[in-house]
């Protein structure tokens, strides 16, 4: 998650309640969604802000919300579905190959961020495959940040620019996509926080076992 410091994180606010975490937004869907009438209730619209800040509600006063996402029902409401990690082969392929990357790292960076879930929304405000922050998203000319490709494409450009400035080092580059480079550079490598030290873990892992899956198909990846 690119930028995980608390005072860079994204402000969520769900029409005028100001609810800061998406999980609070299916509560109160289910909690009061009698208040509001049948026909906005099962619905999930967002936009973004001039400054960034994603604004969603059931409730959509606003002309520039956008349909996002519908209830799956008043007894398990599920906000943000998961996509199957397949789905988005072809993508990943094609962004890694346009980017120069290994196809494997960039699918282990997008299963250990999102877990392949192109709404997905952190706690702290990250969105989408790549999780990115709104500020690195708009910097990087996404309009839409929970479209696979747009999320995607600015995030491997962003982890392509990281490798290149540590040098090819994996570890610096993704200590840095994590906790942010002004992190990394301060303690000169992997900063001392158990989130970040976890993530890089976890993604090396995972770029592993692609890497070996991919070789036991007979495939190449792409370095």
């Amino acid at each position: 998650m690119m930028g995980t410091d608390v005072n860079e994180a994204m402000r969520l606010r769900t029409g005028s309640l100001g609810v800061k975490r998406i999980a609070w937004l299916a509560l109160l869907i289910g909690v009061i969604g009698g208040a509001f009438p049948p026909s906005a209730s099962g619905d999930i619209y967002w936009f973004q802000d001039e400054q960034g800040v994603v604004h969603m509600s059931n409730v959509p006063v606003d002309q520039r919300f956008r349909f996002k996402e519908r209830e799956r029902g008043s007894e398990q409401v599920q906000v943000l579905p998961g996509r199957r990690a397949k789905s988005y082969d072809k993508l990943i392929d094609r962004v890694a190959r346009a980017e120069g990357l290994d196809t494997e790292l960039l699918r282990a960076v997008v299963a250990t961020e999102s877990n392949f879930d192109p709404d997905a929304i952190s706690k702290k405000g990250a969105l989408g495959l790549m999780q990115l922050m709104p500020e690195t998203a708009r910097g990087m000319g996404v309009t839409d940040p929970f479209h696979p490709a747009e999320n995607l494409e600015a995030g491997a450009r962003h982890l392509r620019r990281l490798i290149e400035k540590y040098q090819g080092k994996l570890t610096l580059a993704l200590s840095a996509y994590n906790a942010g480079e002004t992190a990394v550079d301060r303690y000169k490598g992997i900063p001392p926080y158990p989130e970040t030290q976890n993530y890089v873990k976890k993604v090396l892992k995972a770029y592993g076992k692609g890497k070996k899956e991919r070789k036991a198909l007979g495939g190449k990846g792409i370095h």
